[in-house]
């Protein structure tokens, strides 16, 4: 492996993924785990959504009846996802010849229900804007139920987390960070550095009419609000950041010699993720679909950039907490996904929006790479990597 100091930053990032067990099995199994729990956390949350959310066509259904139903479905969704991670832990602890059969039974199950998982998200993924408006209508008029929404992601971070610990045997810091420790301080000053240019590139826009603001600060709605945003937003923000740029990245990293095209990939992905978004289904009916979409693919190929720079997670969970933060607080607009009640309000521009997109993050990353600190690699011993002995980027 190439020594700790000719590394960069992304190099030793991407050399966590070397720790542990690290075969692509183990990253189909790791991808299974953190996929499971976050389905069995989608239902959890969900059950307690009924009172505020009622699906399409189920109107005449007692709310009691509907709540039973999910629980069947939870149950039986954690007897199926149950079997093969007990199969799998089983294996581990069994002979050679018997860790072959049960990690071979265990990934069969495993792979149908991942591909009765995928069949019924293709199957119901039609016209998504009557449920988004349904979402939408009940975030308004719910705090709980916008909290409810926020705290869905706690899973996935569980998810990952788990699979990292249990299945690849390494630590949860290996996923977030390539420094010796987690840096606080770097979340942090992203944060003000967004915060700082989206607060002035907002004031010099609207003063050259670029952009129209209207004030439309409730005080009686806004603090509860607030207060929900400031506590599960940074959760919310930091999933997304620790799937795509942290866990995929990685595992499409130890296979795929040039991060580039890492990034790419994980970026569409972040881009499809929000394609049933009411900002996308607004694009896709005026005809700015291409380029709403290139703004949120832009957006994670920017966290990439960071992620590249700094060796961790640390500026991409910043700039996607204060981006989101900054969104539901201080600047809504319409057609958002988070119809929170903010100070200001405007309304959204493909064409101008992808002009001011660019000219702010790229200043964000010059400040940003001006600020930087040299990275203290913590990487992996040769012990750590018993299972595969692979270069990372060159």
């Amino acid at each position: 492996m190439t020594g700790a100091n000719t590394l960069s930053p992304i190099q030793a990032y991407f050399a966590q993924g070397l720790r542990g067990r690290s075969t692509w099995q183990y990253w189909l199994w790791g991808i299974f785990f953190a996929g499971g729990i976050f389905a069995i956390g989608q239902i959890i949350v969900a059950v307690p959504m009924m009172s505020s959310l009622t699906p399409p066509g189920a109107e005449n259904v007692p709310q009691g009846a509907m709540m039973i139903g999910m629980i069947v479905v939870l149950l039986l969704m954690m007897a199926a996802i149950a079997v093969p991670m007990l199969l799998f832990f089983l294996g581990l602890k069994a002979n050679d010849d018997s860790r072959k059969i049960m990690h071979i039974v265990g990934g069969v199950i495993a792979a149908l229900i991942a591909l009765l998982a995928i069949a019924s998200i293709v199957a119901s993924s039609g016209d998504t804007s009557g449920q988004e408006d349904m979402i939408s209508a009940a975030i308004k008029k719910s705090p709980f139920f916008y909290s409810l929404i926020l705290m869905s992601f706690i899973p996935m971070i569980l998810g990952i987390f788990a699979a990292v610990k249990w299945v690849h045997g390494r630590s949860i810091k290996s996923v977030l960070t390539s420094h010796t420790h987690f840096r606080w301080g770097r979340v942090l000053q992203t944060m003000l550095v967004f915060w700082a240019i989206a607060g002035a590139l907002g004031f010099i826009t609207h003063l050259l009419g670029w952009s129209e603001y209207e004030y439309v600060f409730d005080p009686s709605r806004f603090a509860v609000y607030a207060l929900i945003s400031l506590l599960f937003i940074p959760l919310q923000s930091a999933a997304e950041e620790i799937l795509l740029r942290g866990y995929l990245n990685q595992g499409l990293g130890k296979y795929i010699k040039n991060p580039w095209v890492v990034f790419f990939i994980t970026s569409a992905g972040f881009a499809a993720l929000h394609l049933g978004n009411p900002e996308a289904i607004k694009g896709a009916e005026n005809g700015t679909l291409i380029l709403t979409m290139s703004s949120y693919f832009a957006f994670g190929f920017i966290a990439c950039i960071l992620t590249y720079m700094d060796g961790g997670l640390e500026s991409a969970i910043g700039m996607h907490v204060a981006n989101n933060l900054f969104a539901s607080t201080i600047m809504g607009y319409n057609d958002s996904v988070l119809p929170t009640p903010t100070v200001f309000n405007t309304t959204l521009d493909p064409a101008k929006d992808m002009i001011t997109l660019v000219i702010s993050m790229s200043l964000m990353l010059f400040i940003l790479w001006k600020l930087r600190k040299p990275l203290v690699p913590d990487l992996p011993s040769l012990a750590e990597t018993t299972d595969d002995k692979s270069e990372v980027f060159s």
